[in-house]
C-alpha cells in the first residue's frame, strides 16, 4: 500500500495547489468535461456524490440559513 499511499498522495498535493485547480478549472469548463460531469451525474454513485459536495458545501457558501436549511431538505427528501 505504501506506493498507492504515495501516488495518492502526489495527486491529492497536486490537486491542493494553483496549477492543479487551474487545470480542474480548464478541464471542467471544456466541452469534455462538461460531458463528463453530464455522464457521471447521470450515475446513481454520480447523484449521491453530487448530493454530499452540495451539503459540504452549504456549510461554506454566503446564503442566508433559511435557504440551506430548504436545500438540505430537498437533497434529504430526493436522496437515498
Amino acid at each position: 500500500m505504501g506506493v498507492i499511499d504515495g501516488i495518492q498522495g502526489l495527486v491529492a498535493e497536486y490537486l491542493a495547489s494553483q496549477k492543479g485547480q487551474e487545470t480542474i478549472r480548464a478541464f471542467l469548463s471544456s466541452p469534455q468535461g462538461k460531458e463528463a460531469i453530464n455522464a457521471y451525474l447521470s450515475t446513481l454513485e454520480g447523484q449521491q456524490m453530487a448530493r454530499l459536495l452540495l451539503l459540504r458545501a452549504l456549510d461554506r457558501l454566503e446564503i442566508p440559513e433559511t435557504v440551506k436549511e430548504q436545500i438540505r431538505k430537498a437533497l434529504a427528501d430526493s436522496g437515498t
